[in-house]
């Protein structure tokens, strides 16, 4: 009987050693060490981010200078902390009042100064365990609690800064107008007309970066992040949309030709990542989302089926960060194409299986392809070596096409043209000569092809 790594050979998809970086956008805290064993949802990194709000101060103005001479008379420079009531700026002229000295509001970082408008922002630092504040803003105003909205300037989810008026209570400057200050910067999150409270809230925002693969931790990078490695089968699809997710790959076809209709899509095919033949129905892709597929594998869907099943309305740049419950990974683009067989039966041999996928795509500059990986921690035999794609496409590069009139067609690079040839558009571009699977041999544009 035909083992599963002699029938991925057959179908040109060994066990190669696959790594990938994981980083945290910003410097923090790697979770783990060199040598860990990591699950895909194991967290490795993580920054626990709280945005400071920035103070933008008309600094030239309140010097009394010009505004291109702002740089000159700052005692502090950009990157730099400031405390609450620290000098940071002096006008360098003695006037009839004697020199200016500019004060910090906060405790922050100066992150500007601007020549030209005159101002410098100031981001308050916040620390990282601060509780959010309640202010007894009925008691400051002397009013019913249940009559606070009515006095607030500023409303829930708004931005307030330190000693800036939360509300007030009079018209106008009246003389026996009532005010409240807030006592700290942050944002409002309750307004509790019951009790009369106001509640002040640090921004705060956790990002983690997870693994990805089951796999080893074999390199640590200092306060952003770590690599990941494992023997495993890759596969690139050509297009997808939505996230990182990972589940137990689930075959529901019996050939690269078949369509996925509604009815073949399961209750228990929730948590798994589902594979299909060439095509997928609008009805089946709905269905998928609300069983609870973690992902859809395909050959072909139509460009409308993604908008109207996944809501999806797609932009022109990077995809892989929408947020859908199921990713969905395009073997072969758009139209009705059936999936290359050996990716099909590539596929079919890692049935039950885990599979960690994206859906991450950029056509352009810096291709980014979906991809599929299946990790094989345990295994200790021979791994293929990792293939290194060209910059320039030579003879004997196995492609594929990825635009009209062989949109999907695969094959090999018989000839590279010096000269430019004129293609359907009258426009004359570089060209590859390529013989593909069907014996045809055909001129193909150079972007219209990636390397297989």
């Amino acid at each position: 009987m035909e083992s599963l790594h002699d029938s991925l050979a057959r179908n040109e998809h060994k066990i190669a050693r696959v790594r990938k970086t994981r980083l945290l956008p910003l410097p923090g805290e790697v979770l783990v060490n060199v040598g860990d064993k990591v699950e895909p949802n194991t967290a490795v990194a993580k920054i626990s981010l709280r945005p400071g709000i920035p103070w933008v101060l008309p600094a030239a103005r309140l010097l009394g200078i010009p505004t291109e001479q702002l740089s000159s008379c700052m005692l502090k420079k950009i990157g730099e902390q400031v405390k609450t009531k620290e000098i940071f700026a002096r006008s360098p002229e003695t006037g009839l009042y004697g020199r200016k000295d500019l004060e910090s509001p906060t405790n922050g970082v100066i992150e500007d100064v601007s020549d030209r408008s005159g101002r410098v922002v100031i981001r308050e630092e916040f620390g990282r365990e601060e509780p959010p504040i309640n202010v007894d803003v009925a008691f400051e105003l002397k009013c019913r609690p249940k009559e606070l909205r009515k006095h607030m300037l500023r409303l829930e989810g708004q931005e307030v800064k330190s000693t800036q008026i939360l509300a007030k209570k009079g018209e106008g400057a009246a003389f026996f107008s009532v005010t409240c200050q807030a006592p700290i910067s942050g944002v409002i999150t309750e307004i509790n007309e019951q009790t009369g409270y106001v509640t002040i809230s640090r921004p705060f925002k956790e990002v983690v970066v997870d693994a990805y693969l089951r796999g080893v931790i074999t390199d640590t990078i200092s306060d952003r992040g770590v690599v990941v490695e494992v023997p495993a089968v890759k596969i690139n699809g050509v297009f997808g949309v939505g996230k990182e997710t990972f589940g137990e790959l689930k075959m529901i076809v019996d050939k690269p030709d078949e369509v996925v209709t509604e009815d073949m899509i399961t209750p228990d095919l929730a948590g798994k990542i589902v594979v299909g033949g060439s095509f997928v129905t609008n009805d089946a892709m709905a269905k998928a989302l609300e069983v609870g597929c973690n992902g859809l594998i395909t050959g072909t869907v139509n460009y409308l089926n993604i908008i109207t099943s996944l809501g999806l309305k797609l932009g022109v740049g990077i995809t892989g960060q929408e947020d859908i419950p199921t990713t969905l990974i395009l073997i072969e683009g758009f139209g009705h194409l059936a999936m290359h067989d050996e990716i099909f039966y590539a596929l079919k041999a890692l049935d039950g299986r885990e599979a960690c996928i994206n859906g991450a795509t950029q056509i352009r500059a810096g291709a980014i392809r979906p991809e599929i990986v299946v990790p094989f921690p345990d295994y200790d035999g021979d791994l293929a070596e990792e293939e290194k794609v060209e910059e320039e496409i030579t003879t004997g590069v196995r492609v594929r096409v990825i635009n009209e009139p062989y949109f999907g067609a695969t094959g090999f690079v018989s000839n590279v043209p010096r000269e430019s040839f004129q293609v359907e558009t009258e426009a004359k571009v570089p060209v590859l000569e390529v013989e593909l699977t069907d014996g045809r041999k055909v001129m193909v544009p150079r972007p219209n092809v990636e390397v297989f």
